[in-house]
Order: C-alpha cells, then structure tokens, then sequence
C-alpha cells in the first residue's frame, strides 16, 4: 500500500514538472521534404521519437524471438559435428600409433575436411596409407594436405620425403631434399635424410660436400661423424682405383687431391689405409704401399690390413713373407695372420709352407675362404680328392651348416 501510493506522488510529482517544461519551452519542429512541409510543437516531436523508439525495439525483440531457435540449432549441429570428427581424429591416431594401419588412414581421412586439424590428419593418413604400401593414396592425401594448409609446406614436404626414404625411394627423395635443403640449410631432419640418401645412392663427393653442415647443426655425435668420413673416403679411394684412367700421371694427381684434404684422424682408420695402399699398388708404387700397411699393422692386428698386406701386388713378396713370420712370433693363433703368409707363400709358390699356414688357420678358424685356398693349394700339391672335399665343406660353411673338422695329414 505504502509503495502504491509513493508511486503516486511520485507520478503527480513527474507530471507536473512536464507541464511546467512544456510551458517555459514551448518551441516548434519543422520538418521539410521537398515542396512538403510539416510542422508540430518541440514535444510532439519528443513524444513521437520516442514512440518510434519504442517500437523499433519492440520489432528487434520480435525477429530475435523468431531467429534465435534457429541459430542456436545450427550452431548445435556445428557443435556436435566437430565433436564427431574430433573422436574420429583421436581414434585415428590412436589407430596410427597402434599399428592399425587400414582403420587410422580411414578415419583420419574421413575425418580431415571438416576438422580444425585437417593437415594433421591427412599426414597420419598418408603415413597410415604408406605403410599399406598404397603410394598412390598416400601421394593423393599429400596433396590434400598441401590444399589444406598452404602455410606448413615443410611439413607436408618432410612427411613426403620420409614416406619416400622408408620405402627405399632415395633417387626420388633426393631432389625434394636438395630444395629444402637449399632453403633450410641448417634444418637438422633435412641433413639426416640428406646424409641418407646419398649414402645408399652412393654418392660419396656429394655427401663429403655435406660433412660440414653436418658437422655444423650436430645432426651426428662426433663418433659417428668420424665413421662416416671414413666411409667416405675409403669408397672415394675404391672408386678412383676402379676408373683409373690412361695417363698414370692423372690418377696419381687425383689421389694427391684426395688424400691432401683427408684429416689425420681419418687416415689412420685401417679401412682408409687399406683402401690407401691398395690404390698405390695399382700406380706401380707398391713400395710405398708396402710400408705404410706394414706401419699399420704394428698400430693394429685388423683383418681388412691383414689381407691387403698378403694381396700386395709387386716385388716385394719375399721381404713380406720374412716380415709376417717375424709377426708370427707375436700372434701365433691369429688365423687372418696364418691365412696372410699362406698367401705370400702361394705368390713365391711355396706351397708346402702355404698348406702348413692353412691347415694351422683352418683349425683356430672355420672359415670359407681358408677352405678354398687350401683347396687350391691341395689340387696344386695333386690331392684332388681332398681338394674337392674342403670345396664342398667350404660350401658348407658359406651355408653355415655345421663344418666337421678337418683330418690333417
């Protein structure tokens, strides 16, 4: 009761004081249209804006109530659409990194159009699809992928290299992996694919450019940094020995070349001066050969310079059978040794002191190539039968059946 009648004063109160502003300000409106003219009082006017007012937001009420439902179902359905393809995406890669291959390219796929992570899922897919060994799908998805997000070419440019690198296409990897390497040199990913590819394409002077880069972004530790230009070396040194050319005096310049920019660390590995030493031979300079595998040998008892030293072309056979029996009295039970001066002996043809070598190797080592040299040397001395039985045990052992042991007479 009491509130009704303070609205009431309230009201009396409100009224008056309008009466009294309409009195001190009369005032008029004009307004004009052309040849049209329309004029009313200032308050007639107040009254007819705000009556305006009032029915415009009575008419914005009216169409939010009517389109409002609508734009809520909508967005609704968006809502529980991205819910669908974000489970479809999460069972995808969870597909991927449970090896269930045909299930994650599937769903992933299916999934990518409508997805906030559309490149993220064509990649999984076309890995998914790679490991199926479907190329042309996963190089479909790739495509996708690159329409799907323009910004993240890397990407879809690694995911296709690294399909390529693990299905043993490196001749098609290599090119895409020169581009990025030219425009990312010192992306390390980039470099170990690189480092890769040329290997198994065998490239070696591409792959010695690229020790420095290597060296640079520690793509590798410094152990197997080493390993591999040595491995570089010792293939560049067998490739010059296999394509030697006409004039000697090119090849030993190309060899002055190639072991002038070769570090110290490297030229001491035995497979680079095995590789070394065999090039120098084939030059007519076997003397030199000679003493550098023999300064080698007495670093290291290795089997690859072990070897080398017994196949040395020239005319140093004798001096080298007095050398590797004065070795004899450091490593008496060393079958690479024995089978070395068994060699030496066959090229001064002492084949009696050859079989004595063989026969002492055969018996700390069964190995194939021991049988076929002292199968050789046996048909030499005229044992063909036993000769043609070591053949067959040699045979054996390339099989790796179980060899018996040898009767020596």
């Amino acid at each position: 009761m009491r509130i009704a009648i303070v609205f009431l004063i309230l009201a009396a109160f409100t009224g008056s004081f309008l009466y009294w502003l309409i009195g001190q300000y009369p005032g008029f409106v004009l307004l004009s249209v052309g040849a049209t003219a329309v004029q009313f009082t200032l308050w007639t006017g107040v009254v007819a804006a705000l009556a305006l007012w009032l029915v415009l937001r009575l008419l914005f009420s009216l169409l939010r109530a009517l389109v409002m439902p609508g734009l809520h179902l909508t967005s609704n359905w968006q809502a529980k659409k991205q819910q669908k393809n974000s489970r479809l995406t999460y069972r995808g890669l969870l597909d991927l990194a449970e090896g269930r291959w045909a299930s994650a390219c599937q769903q992933l796929s299916k999934s990518a159009a409508n997805s906030e992570l559309g490149l993220i899922n064509y990649l999984g897919a076309a890995s998914a699809a790679a490991e199926l060994g479907n190329e042309q799908e996963a190089n479909r998805l790739l495509d996708l992928a690159e329409k799907a997000d323009t910004r993240n070419e890397l990407a879809v440019a690694l995911t296709r290299v690294r399909l390529l690198v693990g299905s043993g296409g490196y001749a098609e990897a290599l090119p895409i992996l020169q581009s990025l390497h030219g425009r990312h040199p010192k992306h390390p990913y980039i470099l170990g694919l690189l480092e890769k590819s040329y290997r198994h394409l065998q490239q070696w002077d591409q792959l010695e450019k690229l020790l420095a880069d290597l060296r640079a972004n520690k793509v590798m530790d410094a152990d197997g940094l080493r390993q591999l230009e040595i491995l570089v070396r010792a293939e560049q040194l067998g490739n010059l020995a296999k394509n030697l050319d006409p004039d000697m005096a090119k090849n030993k310049q190309a060899l002055a070349d190639l072991w002038g920019r070769t570090a110290k660390n490297v030229r001491l590995a035995p497979s680079v001066i095995t590789s070394h030493a065999e090039l120098l031979s084939q030059l007519g300079e076997a003397a030199l050969a000679e003493k550098e595998l023999r300064k080698a040998i007495k670093n290291s008892w290795d089997k690859g310079l072990l070897r080398a030293y017994g196949q040395l072309g020239g005319e140093l056979t004798s001096a080298q059978l007095k050398t590797a029996e004065a070795w004899l009295k450091e490593q008496p039970d060393n079958p690479d040794l024995l089978l070395t001066l068994a060699r030496l002996c066959q090229r001064s043809e002492l084949w009696g002191k050859a079989r004595d070598y063989l026969e002492a190797a055969l018996r700390l080592e069964n190995r194939s190539e021991i049988y076929a040299e002292l199968a050789e040397v046996l048909g030499r001395l005229g044992e063909h039968d036993k000769s043609l039985q070591l053949y067959r045990e040699g045979l054996l052992a390339v099989t790796k059946a179980e060899v018996p042991a040898v009767a020596v007479a």
